[in-house]
């Protein structure tokens, strides 16, 4: 009778521990929907998360909610980690993503007790998508679920003032993927004691007290639809190659958590012991292959948008302050590879014929322009090669460029964009306003240019 009695006890706080690990991981999925019912605006995410996956370093038993914390660090060349950092946030919605502000108490600036603290925001970026598999747990038993897939990535750096050089070009990143499942929203009413039998002892790094572990398939990029059996082999062998000094720990219903010893040079942080519930691991997977896309995109995009700010106002004298210094001749060959561009036959046929002149009349035609535009002008001259960018100082994501090569003999005339025109699906009596801003000064510079043809004639 005692027995029984101590079993139930046994089952309730295992079903109430479940049922409070997979809560609190709804919340935290629908405070990154946009449902703020539990958690204030502005919520210090991150640090709950971390502080909860120490709390929960194995999923209770009958835990149907899924939980990942990693890092991701990349070099960012001539960027620093915090301007890219900031370029992301600005520009989530081009890379998936939407910020995600968080509100973080500051010290006081004298140090002393009891003086007012001020409050400084920080920004996270959320990527959300749904997932859906099927997996077999160790007891050969098939299950399909549905789940909600949330991403939280954060900027993980020191302030920008206490960091060297090489910190500065670093990029570190943490985050975080929560999956939660569609289908079972609720606890199960009574449990099946036959799953109480002995499980594989889980076995940590004696090294490592956290139980860290480098992450050694997240990486790999698979199908999301996993091998069952090649699972269950794995984390049967895992179990039986561990070392016999390590501590044991409890396991999952679905799978034990076996973790490796091995070391990597990627130690990702307070991770699941390895090998991860198969339809995580996936997850995990995507998620980092995004947060690298979406990195190295920004950064080709962070560093052509500063190139692109210093063709326009690195010479202007008001805006010293900007220290935005006059882009050098490689720099724009640079921004010319990472732009878009189209001749001005392309734009309208009838300019063909402007392709056709000669290098010398492209060298009176660069002369009258500086002249005509002096303000608008960017001349880079290079011993026989020259550009002249032509600015658009209404619509600032275009230019007239003129290309002149006297030595090879050759020529261009084109309109480049920081960013591909909004195409038109169907003809629209009202242009949209950027090819409005273009083809008026296109027809001014068209307009110089003929006025270049007249004078030679006489």
């Amino acid at each position: 009778m005692l027995f029984t009695e101590e079993c139930d006890k046994v089952r309730d706080l295992m079903h109430v521990h479940s049922f409070s690990y997979d809560f609190h991981l709804r919340v935290v999925h629908q405070y990154l929907v946009g449902c703020h019912m539990t958690l204030r605006q502005g919520y210090q995410l991150t640090g709950f998360l971390e502080d909860f996956i120490a709390h929960h370093p194995d999923i209770p038993k009958f835990g149907r909610n899924h939980v990942f914390q990693g890092s991701f660090s990349i070099s960012t060349g001539m960027i620093t980690a915090h301007q890219l950092y900031n370029y992301v946030t600005d520009h989530a919605g081009t890379y998936g993503m939407k910020p995600l502000r968080m509100s973080k108490a500051a010290a006081p600036a004298d140090g002393r007790k009891g003086a007012s603290s001020g409050d400084f925001h920080e920004y996270a970026l959320v990527a959300l998508w749904n997932s859906s598999g099927s997996y077999k747990d160790l007891e050969g038993l098939r299950h399909h679920d549905d789940f909600d897939v949330s991403l939280l990535v954060c900027h993980n750096a020191a302030p920008f003032e206490e960091q060297s050089e090489g910190e500065r070009h670093l990029l570190r990143l943490r985050y975080y993927v929560i999956m939660t499942s569609q289908r079972e929203l609720f606890p199960r009413l009574t449990a099946d004691m036959r799953r109480f039998k002995k499980l594989p002892q889980i076995y940590r790094d004696a090294a490592d007290p956290a139980g860290r572990t480098p992450l050694d398939r997240a990486d790999t990029g698979g199908a999301c639809e996993p091998e069952p059996d090649l699972w269950e082999e794995t984390t049967a062998a895992a179990a039986a190659s561990a070392s016999p000094a390590s501590t044991p720990s409890d396991g999952n219903e679905f799978y034990p958590l076996v973790g490796s010893s091995g070391s990597g040079s990627e130690a990702q942080g307070l991770l699941y012991p390895s090998p991860l519930f198969p339809l995580l691991n996936c997850e995990v997977a995507t998620a980092r292959r995004h947060i690298q896309t979406s990195v190295e995109q920004a950064m080709g995009h962070c560093r052509r948008d500063n190139l692109w700010r210093r063709l326009f106002h690195g010479e202007h004298l008001a805006l010293d302050k900007l220290k935005l210094s006059k882009l050098s001749f490689s720099e724009l060959e640079e921004l010319l590879n990472a732009v878009q561009s189209r001749s001005v036959g392309e734009i309208d046929p009838q300019l063909d014929c402007f392709l056709t002149m000669s290098p010398s009349w492209y060298q009176s035609l660069i002369k009258v322009l500086l002249c005509r535009f002096p303000q608008s002008c960017r001349h880079f001259d290079d011993n026989s090669i020259q550009y002249l960018a032509v600015l658009n100082q209404k619509f600032t994501d275009c230019f007239v460029l003129v290309f002149l090569d006297t030595q090879a003999g050759k020529t261009s005339f084109k309109v480049v964009f920081r960013e591909p025109l909004p195409s038109q699906q169907q003809p629209s009596n009202s242009p949209p306003p950027q090819l409005v801003s273009m083809y008026h000064h296109l027809e001014s510079v068209i307009n110089t240019a003929c006025y270049n043809l007249w004078t030679g004639l006489l």
